[in-house]
């Protein structure tokens, strides 16, 4: 079981990430999907006792998001050697869809326990409509997820448009789990499961060591 690093996020999720497992974060601008993509990726190189799988990260970034100083922070603040850490990343910067895709396909030989995609909608977005971009995604998320199936691990997908996930209703069949996260302002996140639907929220706040529950 893969912790968040969030007690109140890991209880939503019915105590964590099980591998296999899709999730797909949605949300605005600006509302801490990065921000959870980077330390996801810290508190997989955990052992299993703490919270972790004890492995490396695949990163997927299509948007140049990627800030190394953030694992630093994040791995210092959960005891891990951030230079360590970031070894353990095994960064793709994709540009394209066939780059996203070839990024996608190398899961097994990588040997990873976890494969990030920030963010899954930029490369279908332009010059494509909304419509083929969610077809497109659809497929894509089916690709995830049988990868994820056969390789056993954790696949965490961050998109964005307009607050809406990119991917309903096209990837409802594929996705394991999907939260939503909406800024409330100060740094501080509201976050809600879509999928499997929970009436249940969880409040977060963003700090330099990471996404934190808010006191």
């Amino acid at each position: 079981m893969l912790s968040t690093g969030s007690r109140c996020l890991d209880e939503l999720l019915g105590g964590g990430l099980k591998p296999p497992v899709l999730l797909e974060l949605a949300g605005p601008q600006a509302s801490g999907k990065t921000q959870l993509c980077h330390q996801l990726a810290v508190m997989a190189q955990l052992p299993p006792g703490e919270g972790g799988l004890g492995s490396r990260v695949l990163y997927i970034d299509t948007e140049g998001t990627f800030r190394p100083e953030r694992i630093v922070s994040m791995a210092e603040y959960r005891g891990l050697d951030p230079r360590e850490a970031l070894e353990n990343i095994v960064y793709v910067e994709a540009q394209s869809l066939d780059d996203l895709v070839e990024a996608v396909l190398s899961i097994g030989r990588l040997g990873v326990g976890l494969v990030v995609v920030d963010s899954i909608a930029y490369p279908f977005i332009s010059p494509r409509s909304v419509g083929e971009a969610r077809r497109s995604w659809g497929r894509l998320a089916a690709l995830l997820k049988r990868l994820a199936s056969w390789s056993g691990v954790a696949v965490v997908t961050n998109v964005e448009r307009g607050g809406r996930a990119v991917g309903d209703p096209y990837t409802s069949m594929w996705v394991d789990v999907r939260v939503r996260l909406s800024p409330l302002g100060g740094g501080s996140v509201e976050a809600l499961r879509l999928m499997p639907r929970s009436a249940r929220a969880c409040r977060l706040v963003i700090r330099e060591e990471g996404v934190l529950d808010a006191q």
